[in-house]
């Protein structure tokens, strides 16, 4: 009993052995389809990322920088057999950093105009939208920001958002209505706070925010409007070739169905595609896997 006992554990052992094996022929099959130069650092993809906006890109409670973003800038290392590595970066220091050569690209929401693409290499891949969103008790239909004429609606401080309510308002008044009474906050967290305080009839945060804070049970609120005023996203290079390769990469990932499926998850939209690199100015953009 004891000798067929220790030729099941040595039988588990092999087994375990051969799995480790075959693992490191594994990765050693796959060799890195860019090397250095142009990346920056031999086997490594270094994405440039500003981690403040959950659930796009933000830093979890253990400290981990994660969300739609980093997912992606995942696939796009994993495909190309490149290790992953994010660098937290100011914003405004991201075209900069990304010119002097500290990191390979931009992966962190960044809107895509022309003006940027004058800059850097970019390929759009994706769309930005707001969403609208009442108190629960309101059940009304609103299919615009006409319905705040006269009502207090709430915005995050010098966003697109901002301007896009007080765009609303200025129309409003031309067509001899009542202005929406746009009152501006620090963050969308403030913006739901007013909400939630009757501060406001209504407020603008992203679609994928509304999302992110209802799963996370802050449900004083309804989504009533999805996929306002899209703005483009892209992915930012310095070297073409680099870029060339990611894009096509991005291709792939459409082809197979996980780029739409990674999108659709985050209620995300994105661009129809084929991705390439763009320059000059740009039709506003068409989402796919619209919000819901």
């Amino acid at each position: 009993m004891r000798r067929n006992r220790g030729a099941f554990i040595l039988g588990i052992a092999a087994g375990l052995m051969a799995l480790a094996i075959g693992a490191g022929a594994a990765r050693a099959a796959c060799e890195p389809k860019v090397g250095h130069p142009p990346l920056v650092r031999k086997g490594t993809l270094i994405g440039a990322i500003n981690p403040t906006v959950a659930p796009i890109q933000y830093v979890d409670e253990d400290g981990n920088i994660v969300g739609l973003d980093v997912e992606l800038g995942n696939a796009i290392a994993e495909r190309l057999c490149l290790k992953m590595l994010f660098e937290s970066v100011q914003f405004a220091t991201m075209i900069p950093g990304l010119q002097d050569g500290r990191f390979d690209m931009i992966d962190s929401f960044m809107f895509y105009t022309p003006e940027r693409a004058s800059q850097v290499i970019m390929i759009p891949y994706g769309a930005s939208t707001l969403a609208i969103v009442v108190p629960k008790a309101n059940t009304d239909q609103i299919k615009g920001l006409d319905y705040f004429s006269g009502k207090k609606f709430a915005v995050e401080l010098g966003t697109v958002d901002a301007n896009d309510a007080k765009k609303a308002s200025d129309d409003l008044v031309k067509a001899g209505k009542p202005p929406i009474e746009v009152h501006t906050f620090n963050t969308y967290a403030d913006v739901l706070q007013a909400l939630r305080a009757g501060q406001a009839d209504g407020a603008f945060i992203g679609t994928e925010q509304a999302y992110y804070y209802q799963k996370k049970g802050e449900a004083f609120f309804r989504i009533a409007l999805t996929g306002y005023d899209p703005h483009a996203e892209a992915l930012a290079f310095k070297d073409k070739g680099l870029a060339e390769t990611v894009a096509g990469v991005l291709n792939a990932m459409k082809a197979d169905g996980s780029f739409d499926k990674l999108f659709k998850s985050y209620h995300h939209c994105t661009l129809p595609g084929p991705y390439k690199i763009t320059t000059g100015p740009q039709p506003a953009p068409e989402c796919t896997n619209a919000p819901e």
